[in-house]
């Protein structure tokens, strides 16, 4: 947190170091990207990200969407196209905030090359069906994502203070769930991390992970009070399914 002191913010504790939410999906040779934050670049710099075959976008918020130009190396790596998909309005916010993406004036390497996609059903990557899990985000009715593939089922919702039953009912015989919980403290568009809990355990997943944390919990002591039924992630974790 910018200007702060507190223990967490300057523990010795790498896991407390977070940058904003994102996931890097590997299945059936694809490999995926769950948003762009401002920390895209450092993101795929740390952890060795070497390919982007598809970008999804959860929703439109700063948090999420404004490391995006650096999609670019990939597409010029690739020479090629990546396609982006997103609810229509986040689509319509993105060819907003990223105009020149789409101007024929630029030079290949000079731009995001992508191909904007509404996503309003499920998708097919090769071998790997994603399916859009609409949330709620405070007002804003937004996505979390459903993976299939390799035999697995991941589902990865980061912002979401409710989730409706439809949703829910996707959420079933999962391998991993990943789950906004963004502080102990209410908030009127996030997951408390009670809350987050209460539903992972609702949705009984074999793998629980909470997500979208604040300076407001400590990584070893989150970890303590939360059991061996929910894990704590730390920035650059890795999980195989």
């Amino acid at each position: 947190m910018i200007g702060c002191s507190c223990a967490v913010c300057t523990s010795s504790d790498l896991r407390n170091r977070r940058r904003r939410s994102s996931l890097y999906v590997v299945a059936a040779n694809q490999h995926i990207v769950v948003d762009t934050p401002p920390d895209f670049r450092d993101q795929v710099l740390s952890f060795g990200v070497e390919r982007v075959d598809a970008v999804f976008l959860t929703h439109p918020h700063a948090d999420h969407i404004y490391g995006f130009d650096d999609v670019r190396r990939f597409s010029t790596m690739q020479q090629e196209h990546i396609p982006v998909y997103g609810d229509p309005r986040t689509i319509k916010q993105m060819r907003k905030k990223f105009d020149y993406v789409d101007r024929p004036s630029y030079g290949f390497e000079s731009v995001p090359r992508v191909q904007f996609t509404d996503l309003v059903e499920p998708v097919s990557l090769g071998d790997v069906r994603i399916t859009p899990l609409p949330v709620s985000h405070g007002m804003d009715k937004i996505n979390g994502f459903l993976f299939e593939g390799d035999g697995q089922r991941l589902a990865y919702i980061p912002d979401c203070n409710g989730i409706p039953d439809e949703t829910f009912q996707c959420l079933e015989n999962l391998d991993a769930m990943i789950l906004d919980g963004l502080r102990p403290e209410p908030h009127p568009t996030h997951f408390s991390t009670r809350e987050c809990v209460d539903y992972l355990h609702k949705i009984g997943a074999r793998q629980s992970f909470i997500t979208h944390l604040t300076h407001s919990s400590d990584h070893h002591d989150l970890q303590q009070q939360l059991g061996h039924g929910v894990t704590v992630p730390w920035d650059g974790m890795e999980v195989k399914l």
